[in-house]
């Protein structure tokens, strides 16, 4: 062990030796060479890619040396200006602050887990060997970053920066936070009022105690004020099974909202409460970044105020706007490649963020489970995007988000926005979201809850997902992908936008059995027409509840392409017409197929006279064999109640029953456990 009084650890210049190897393994274009050259940098041996991915942990050792002993530290024990580094197995049994922290290879840094300590350091800490937070559940562990100067952050990719204050784990180190579960949060039960001390939820609340800190999202519809933004945040007094007594009672309402397709939505309640901490302050926000070849265990924690910022180049209304600052996000593996697989993120909660929550960035094989982020600036769940939109993003790949939430992602200032989101489907392969969250998103123009963004494609298993009071829409993709791409079991509700808006030019999508209802601009928009087998609406069931003029809309064409078919859909509620076709005269004409709808009251269908003549428009109503043609009238010629002319045509298909969704959704989070072993 070492420590230097009011001093900084400095890495060795690199000799020539080490630069030759630095350059040798920076040529190597296989997995392993990033891995060997982040091993390098960090100090640790030039390896291959380190453990076995599938690996068990290794079992935490608590025999060594106690922190509070001063014999260990050569007589003294460390102080808030000692730069520590342990070689060691060293136990903290104390409450202590330093400067900062180095756990070098082969040191291990263990918090005794029954007691609750709170580890403070004024600069890094780095992990070359093991840290451990794992507590029992009746004591909390806390590292805390208390001194943080976030005007001197550099940003930067592989190597630790004296002055961005955070966790670091490099070489082979291993990180545990390993908190007691807590069910990531339950849907209420019934409707909620303002005023409402008791709450009752859907499911158990597992883990739940007096104390917890909880965020009530909200359920009304966008036609009340602050539909996308009416939170409570509430203290827990006390739990009974399922009912949970607040402290204070609450101070908005949170209808349950009946959507149809089977599905009857409570308010998510997410519990914000971990005994594992790592945090900054409010006046200095920390990161966790990790480079290290090892797979970490991140489960049960909190990190708050994370994610630094720093003046940008532009301002709004003649005020400085900030900006994240590159690579230092609430918890983000950098371009670990293969060496990430067999990582489990669990449980854990980015709050109170400055910047992105969860960024597996070119890092394969990361499992986010329960996972929640509240009140976050920029894309909450994300990778970094390419640089600019000539070149593809880099991927990441067999990435899962399973019963996760981005809950009030923000942006500075709102007003720009565009194209926020709270999951960024980036590109890569093998990834799956399900059963996941998207709420209180706000942003401007394209803003959403899930984004496939443009030069990003990535296929993913896409189910059973919801979206709702955003303030923009529930789904946005803007992608010309080569790739066919299914979305099932969605369901979006009272967003501000679009329950879907689909774009950009030419894809194929396929969108089955969903449920789209009360979005404030309606449930679909049309951008995008097909390439190759073209996109399909396919058993949807879409209700505007009186908050649109439209269910369905097509806007503008920039591409010709193949058709867009909406079949065996339901499509009801909407103030004018089920299906609107607007596509404008600076771009291609509509070649859209209605096949085998029911519809609401109202016309079926309304052809826009400032649109273009159609390429196409083919309409078969549900219980009907023949298929119409629809056109622009000649003039002097009555429209019909289509704002259109018709004629006979022939559908592609023969006629098919309508065949509406029947949504699965759990009503709380999945089930998390402890690290084992």
């Amino acid at each position: 062990m070492e420590q230097w009084e009011n001093g900084r650890h400095r890495r060795p210049l690199l000799g020539r030796r080490r630069m030759l190897t630095w350059l040798a393994v920076g040529t190597v274009t296989a997995v392993g060479g990033g891995v060997a050259l982040r091993q390098s940098l960090a100090g640790a041996a030039v390896t291959a890619a380190g453990p076995p991915p599938t690996a068990a942990p290794a079992a935490l050792d608590e025999s060594g040396r106690k922190w509070s002993d001063a014999k260990g530290w050569g007589g003294r024990a460390p102080g808030p200006g000692s730069a520590v580094r342990i070689t060691d197995k060293v136990v903290l049994d104390t409450d202590a602050r330093v400067g900062s922290l180095l756990i070098d290879t082969g040191g291990s840094l263990v918090f005794a887990k029954g007691r609750s300590l709170t580890l403070e350091s004024g600069g890094n800490v780095e992990v070359r060997g093991v840290l451990a937070l794992a507590p029992d559940a009746a004591h909390t562990h806390t590292l805390r970053f208390p001194d943080i100067d976030e005007h001197r952050f550099q940003g930067g990719g592989m190597t630790v920066v004296d002055t961005d204050t955070g966790l670091w784990v490099t070489g082979s180190g291993y990180l545990r936070l390993d908190g007691a579960p807590r069910t990531a949060w339950v849907r209420a039960a019934a409707e909620l009022k303002a005023g409402d001390t008791v709450v009752r939820l859907a499911a158990d609340p597992e883990g739940w105690q007096a104390g917890d800190e909880l965020a009530v999202t909200p359920t009304a519809p966008p036609d009340a004020a602050d539909f996308a933004t009416s939170y409570d945040l509430v203290t827990v007094q006390r739990i009974d099974g399922r009912t949970v007594t607040l402290t204070a009672p609450l101070q908005h309402a949170h209808p349950r909202v009946s959507t149809g397709g089977g599905a009857v939505f409570g308010a998510e309640v997410l519990n914000l409460t971990r005994n594992v901490r790592v945090e900054g302050t409010e006046q200095g926000r920390a990161h966790v970044h990790l480079t290290s070849s090892r797979p970490a265990d991140v489960r049960h924690a909190v990190l708050s105020r994370v994610g630094p910022r720093a003046e940008g180049k532009d301002s709004w209304n003649g005020k400085p706007v900030t900006e994240p600052v590159l690579g230092r996000y609430g918890l983000h593996f950098h371009m670990l490649q293969d060496a990430s697989r067999g990582t489990v993120v669990e449980g854990v909660v980015v709050r109170d963020a400055g910047s992105h929550a969860f960024v597996p960035h070119m890092s394969h094989g990361i499992t986010f489970r329960g996972c929640i982020s509240h009140q976050t600036w920029e894309d909450a769940y994300w990778w970094d995007g390419p640089s600019d939109t000539r070149n593809p993003q880099g991927p990441s790949n067999d990435i899962t988000y399973e019963g996760c939430v981005a809950s009030r992602t923000v942006f500075e200032p709102n007003q720009r926005g565009y194209r926020l989101t709270g999951f960024s489907l980036g590109a890569g392969t093998g990834s799956t979201a399900r059963d996941c969250v998207a709420v209180g998103v706000q942003g401007a123009t394209g803003a959403s809850g899930y984004e496939w963004p443009e030069t990003s494609e990535g296929v993913w298993t896409f189910e059973n997902c919801l979206a709702h009071n955003n303030l923009e829409n529930g789904v946005f993709v803007w992608q010309n992908s080569e790739h066919p791409h299914t979305v099932t079991g969605f369901a979006a509700y009272h967003n501000g936008g679009w329950g879907i808006e689909h774009g950009a030019y030419l894809n194929d999508f396929g969108y089955r059995a969903s449920v789209l209802y009360g979005n404030a601009a309606g449930g679909i928009a049309v951008h995008a027409l097909g390439r190759d087998k073209g996109t399909v609406f396919d058993g949807l069931l879409i209700d505007a509840a009186g908050q649109s003029d439209y269910a369905v809309a097509t806007l503008k064409h920039q591409l010709d392409g193949e058709q867009v078919t909406l079949s065996r859909s339901r499509l009801t509620g909407y103030r004018k017409a089920g299906v609107a076709f607007r596509a404008t005269a600076d771009g291609r004409p509509d070649d859209i197929a209605v096949l085998d709808c029911e519809f609401g009251d109202g016309p079926e269908l309304w052809l826009d006279p400032d649109a273009p003549a159609p390429k196409q428009i083919l309409f078969r109503k549900a219980g009907q064999s023949a298929a119409v043609a629809l056109g622009k009238p000649a003039p002097g010629l009555a429209a019909g109640p289509w704002n259109a002319a018709t004629g006979p045509a022939t559908a592609p298909t023969p006629p098919r029953q309508v065949a509406l969704p029947a949504l699965k959704f759990t009503d709380s989070a999945p089930r998390t456990g402890r690290v084992t072993g």
